[in-house]
């Protein structure tokens, strides 16, 4: 059976996001301090009982504790999703509006993904939902949002208003500090193993930088594809293709830097002709791969 100190270190460090040698280590830290404030509670005539919990109430709550470590972890992450997130619900509220009321159009099914995500982001950064706070999690709500970032661009780039402009600039911020995001949380997984450190980094930063790519050509010829179609077009959907790919890609190298680097390099370098050919094959006359 677990002690008290054991149950409430667990919970602890269960609210961070660390390797599993990490939460060992982490545990270990704690139950000696614990163990020793109980220890000097008890000189001063406490009994065990009331020393450990006096000792776990001076501590303090176990998610604020878990969330300090987080943070300590993730320099500036809570203050960067907060952002996001309370930006994103502006700007999905603001473009809801004027959609409704400019143009007479009422994307209910984009409303509704978009605040969810990012009401589910704002709950994570003020420490509601501590389950979330996880790599993967994060990851994939990062990767959703700028899908429907993506969707708001095509929304905003239809509108003839005089706040088009200013809406674009907000969507772009708004998809630029996503990508942030998902380059800090995924980049901490290499400093935390050192022996991968160097190799991992180079990867996070040419994937970081093939998706701020990948997301502008999906931005332009989305934007492009209304001007010609008039609007939304089912064939538009191809144009986020790249960007699949993209995450697939990068998905894989993460994945294989661990047991087959050359692998996870070949991966990277396909993922670098891919975006080049996309780019020369959209922007070069025909003629050139003829």
């Amino acid at each position: 059976m677990k002690s008290n100190f054991e149950a409430y270190v667990e919970k602890i460090v269960s609210q961070t996001d660390c390797t599993n040698e990490e939460k060992e280590d982490l545990f270990e830290e704690l139950m000696v301090h614990l163990e020793l404030s109980r220890g000097e509670l008890m000189s001063q005539g406490m009994s065990e009982g009331e020393a450990e919990l006096k000792a776990m109430k001076l501590f303090g709550v176990e998610e604020d504790i878990g969330g300090q470590i987080q943070q300590s972890m993730y320099p500036y992450r809570k203050e960067l999703i907060l952002t996001l997130s309370i930006g994103s619900i502006l700007f999905t509220v603001s473009l809801y509006l004027l959609s409704l009321f400019h143009e007479g159009n009422a994307h209910i099914g984009w409303l509704l993904v978009s605040m969810v995500v990012s009401t589910i982001l704002l709950l994570i950064a003020i420490n509601q939902i501590s389950l979330l706070n996880r790599r993967r999690w994060l990851n994939s709500l990062f990767i959703t949002h700028i899908s429907t970032s993506l969707f708001g661009y095509a929304i905003v780039s239809a509108m003839d208003h005089p706040a088009q402009l200013a809406m674009v600039i907000a969507n772009w911020v708004i998809i630029f500090l996503a990508l942030v995001l998902v380059y800090q949380t995924t980049i901490y997984e290499s400093k935390s193993q050192k022996v991968l450190g160097k190799e991992s980094k180079r990867l996070h930063q040419v994937n970081f930088i093939l998706g701020i790519v990948t997301i502008g050509f999906c931005l332009f010829f989305i934007g492009g594809g209304l001007m010609l179609f008039g609007g939304f077009h089912l064939y538009m959907i191809l144009m986020s293709l790249p960007l699949v790919l993209w995450i697939c890609l990068y998905y894989g190298q993460m994945k294989l830097i661990h047991k087959h680097k050359r692998m996870a390099y070949l991966l990277a370098v396909l993922s670098v002709l891919i975006n080049m050919f996309i780019l020369l094959r959209a922007f070069l006359p025909l003629g050139v791969f003829k």
